[in-house]
């Protein structure tokens, strides 16, 4: 490594490639932090081993001011920075994050901000759109085409599929009854202590009945195999969205512990799957594939349909909301910057964001 302007194109790749959570960048952030302001007195910044564990630490206190999350992903995953940004680089980036005063920290922030605000225009694409305007393959273009938040495009496809399906088996009121027959009945009252807690069945009923309802799984790991949703009635819903190919999808399949999976994918990936289901033992766990052509003529049959006026609501509310969720952008954020004084350190003209060139505009 032989100049700042490389240490910056490998801090900008590493900007580039992470998803709207930016934990990485913000690993490196906070490396930069503890450097400059010597709050780690046994960091070396040219010794890898005395910031590799500790700086997962010092960004996830960050992310969970942030975020109110933290990352989950393996080790590995996370140990591959240092390979992005190795410590010759970054060596590099602490000389010129503490000749700037935390300018290169604060170029970082700045970054993650402009994500953040991304997110916030497509959240209010959601709210201010008429039901009848909005179209679903309109949202999934912003991710698709904005390098800024591609990374994240699993998400967004997990938060409109997680709303579809919550609209409708609500609107439905859909319930789901545990029973067990009266000739158990002897069975039952022996276990009645375990049948309460594991069954949730009342001493003296043998039935209850409750509400259906999807549920979000969360963050999934690095590799992307993680079970995405869940269904109190039985369903696995696994959402995937990058291509596909044989091997791939017999992993999925194979780490996910139900008998009853519906994977939902882009269309050109549907005949992968379906070759893998006719194999013997493969297609009695998967119940469904649905396609993405399908997600978007669903959405259209609830905003635009004969049923809009009960489905169009609850939905953009649900799919607005979930955004909201998964990225919270906000006071947080602002009031980091300031508690940081990030806001008051002049900017130099090579670590300038687009934050900064919005405002000299704005001050014009």
């Amino acid at each position: 490594m032989s100049s700042i302007q490389e240490a910056k194109d490998q801090l900008n790749d590493v900007i580039k490639k992470s998803r709207v959570d930016m934990y990485k960048p913000i690993q490196i952030a906070e490396v930069l932090r503890y450097s400059r302001l010597n709050i780690d007195k046994a960091l070396q910044i040219t010794e890898l081993a005395t910031y590799k564990n500790k700086s997962c630490k010092w960004r996830d206190e960050v992310t969970k001011v942030l975020l109110g999350k933290s990352c989950t992903s393996s080790a590995n995953y996370q140990h591959d920075l240092w390979n992005a940004v190795p410590p010759e680089s970054l060596k590099l980036l602490d000389t010129e994050n503490k000749r700037t005063n935390g300018g290169v920290e604060r170029y970082i922030y700045l970054k993650f901000s402009e994500k953040q605000k991304t997110i916030a225009s497509i959240i209010a694409y959601i709210e201010s759109t008429e039901s009848k305007k909005f179209e679903l393959s309109e949202l999934l273009q912003f991710f698709k085409l904005n390098p800024g938040i591609k990374r994240s495009i699993d998400k967004a496809y997990e938060i409109v599929t997680y709303s579809l399906f919550e609209t409708i088996i609500v609107a439905l009121e859909t319930k789901i009854t545990v029973s067990v027959p009266s000739k158990k009945q002897n069975l039952l009252n022996e276990f009645s202590d375990l049948a309460k807690v594991l069954l949730g069945l009342q001493e003296g009923h043998n039935s209850w009945e409750f509400a259906a309802h999807i549920y979000r799984v969360g963050v999934t790991n690095a590799a992307d195999r993680g079970l995405d949703m869940w269904a109190n009635f039985g369903p696995a819903i696994q959402i995937k969205h990058l291509t596909l190919d044989t091997e791939t999808a017999k992993k999925i399949i194979d780490q996910i512990e139900s008998d009853h999976i519906v994977i939902v994918c882009r269309d050109t990936d549907k005949n992968i799957i379906q070759t893998i289901t006719q194999q013997i033992g493969w297609g009695q766990r998967v119940r469904g594939i649905i396609q993405e052509s399908e997600l978007i003529s669903w959405y259209d049959r609830c905003l635009k349909g004969k049923f809009s006026n009960e489905l169009a609501k609850p939905l953009l509310e649900c799919i607005a909301n979930s955004f909201r969720k998964e990225f919270p952008h906000s006071v947080a954020l602002a009031d980091f910057l300031e508690e940081r004084k990030y806001i008051t350190i002049i900017v130099d003209s090579f670590w300038t964001t687009n934050n900064d060139i919005d405002k000299i505009k704005t001050d014009q």
